[in-house]
């Protein structure tokens, strides 16, 4: 029965379901239409792409022997649970006009049931198109926190991010880090060469901050000249370590050492009682600190 249900087995899930009844003649069924809308009911009470799909994996978690569920999607990818050993792996795609727009790894304790197969099918299709709509809201979103320029984050992207590590840093007690910089004898680029070589300055400033931080770091353009770095799990030593990286690439970055142009760094750390408010004003009177000490250096609030 089970080689017979393997060779119905089918990535790209979509209507109609397979039939268990010309499987055998198990009065056993999936989700009832009534379980079914509650699952669907559940499914519309958000657009936000990470919400949908955590709640898709509790609900999974109530019904079938899921252990891990991992989305992904362009190039990104959410992952919820832990895979377990031995585990049992299947795959579905999210399909939408013949193309596969994320790809579903469940990972189960144990082998499906017949049953289990048909409510996975149930419940996977039923997810896909609240998922693709969440996923279309998403790559809004992603747009619309970006700074066009240079592709970093903007500042819609920079207080979302940073309410969220406020929050993470209260529940773990954790401090985070806060790096301001400015770009020094920017204006004269401007002045002198125009708009559009000044333009090719910001984004090599911007890739270099970029390729200065670690994996785990996030970098915003607030407009201008001026940059911000939030590192997750970073204390004062941290801080330095990765601004000193910064300046040093700055002065090794061919185009930047044409123009002669270096970054000043104001430097805080989020500790107990913060405020985010807080935090940024430490880090912006350190960074005046700095241009007042003669730019191109790295000053703690």
């Amino acid at each position: 029965m089970l080689e017979q249900l393997t060779q119905l087995y089918n990535t790209n899930v979509g209507e109609p379901y397979f039939s268990l009844e010309e499987l055998n003649h198990d009065k056993k069924q999936g989700l009832t239409q009534s379980q079914l809308n509650n699952f669907i009911l559940k499914l519309l009470t958000t657009i936000d792409l990470p919400k949908l799909s955590e709640l898709y994996f509790q609900q999974l978690q109530n019904t079938l022997p899921l252990s891990e569920l991992k989305i992904q999607f362009e190039d990104d990818s959410v992952t919820f649970g832990q895979r377990v050993q031995p585990s049992h792996l299947k795959t579905l795609n999210c399909m939408q006009l013949g193309t596969a727009v994320a790809v579903m790894d469940y990972c189960f304790t144990q082998p499906l049931s017949i049953r289990d197969w048909q409510i996975l099918q149930q419940m996977h299709v039923n997810f896909c198109n609240p998922f693709k709509n969440a996923l279309e809201h998403h790559k809004i979103k992603q747009f619309a926190m970006k700074d066009f320029l240079t592709s970093l984050g903007n500042r819609a992207s920079y207080d979302e991010t940073m309410i969220r590590l406020a929050s993470q840093s209260q529940r773990s007690h954790q401090p985070f880090g806060l790096l301001i910089l400015d770009m020094d004898n920017f204006k004269q680029v401007n002045d002198i060469h125009g708009h559009q070589v000044g333009d090719k300055v910001l984004m090599a400033c911007a890739d270099t901050i970029v390729h200065s931080l670690r994996e785990s770091d996030f970098a915003f353009r607030f407009g201008g000249d001026e940059f911000c770095c939030l590192l997750p799990e970073a204390d004062t030593r941290t801080n330095n370590l990765i601004a000193e990286r910064i300046r040093s690439a700055f002065e090794l970055h061919p185009l930047l050492q044409l123009h002669h142009i270096s970054c000043s760094i104001g430097s805080a750390t989020y500790g107990e009682d913060d405020s985010q408010i807080g935090i940024f004003s430490r880090a912006d009177e350190a960074l005046y600190t700095a241009k007042q000490a003669g730019k191109n250096c790295i000053r703690n609030a």
